[in-house]
């Protein structure tokens, strides 16, 4: 009797090493996703690697009012290009941004931004409508215009979106379904398709991730 419990004494502990090693597989796979995006060539006077950011930017919100990307230094950022017309992927993109709006309605180092592709038809005001349609809390997430110059550079080579060469001329157009991960520190850590409910789960939870980071 003694020995066959012994033998249940060593399965349990074997059983729980294990659970313990495959939470830490998980978090570690969850690190590695997270990695940041595009290292630059130079270096930060202590060696370390530096990593592109976010450029800096002035926009419109919806409410009218100027808005600069700068105000964003410091905090989880989840970006998207959308445009209000758009009765494709735009509306299932930004009902899974709501879901996010929701796990995280009481964080306020989280913003959600919503850049439009169609500047010349998504006034401040269109934007304002939408957001309401969406049930958007205006406070956590804005609505953004601007000339489509600025837009288009800030979708291409600032947060480097995933779409055709163009220069944001009349005939220029980006259509996308990305949302963009962006840290504290204007680094990019992930793209996520915005249109699948299971990569929106992922980012969920690598939000909480980085939110905990230092």
């Amino acid at each position: 009797m003694k020995y066959f419990g012994l033998v249940g004494i060593f399965f349990v502990f074997l059983f729980s090493c294990n659970n313990e090693n495959s939470k830490e597989e998980n978090s570690f796979t969850g690190i590695k996703r997270l990695a940041k995006y595009y290292p630059l060539d130079s270096l930060a006077s202590n060696g370390d690697t530096l990593y592109h950011t976010i450029p800096e930017v002035q926009l419109i919100a919806q409410d009218g009012k100027p808005f600069s990307t700068a105000t964003l230094k410091g905090k989880i950022v989840l970006a998207d290009f959308f445009f209000a017309s758009c009765q494709g992927i735009c509306p299932r993109m930004t009902s899974q941004l709501t879901r996010v709006q929701a796990a995280f309605s009481q964080e306020k180092n989280l913003k959600i931004v919503s850049f439009t592709v169609d500047p010349e038809r998504d006034s401040a005001n269109s934007l304002q409508h939408y957001a309401e349609r969406f049930h958007a809390d205006t406070i956590q997430w804005k609505f953004l215009t601007g000339p489509k110059k600025i837009l288009y550079d800030l979708a291409r080579t600032g947060f480097y979106l995933p779409v055709q060469p163009g220069n944001g001329n009349s005939e220029d157009f980006i259509h996308s379904d990305q949302l963009i991960l962006v840290d504290k520190n204007s680094n990019i850590r992930g793209y996520y398709s915005g249109t699948d409910s299971t990569a929106i789960d992922s980012l969920i939870v690598d939000i909480r991730t980085l939110l905990k980071e230092k």
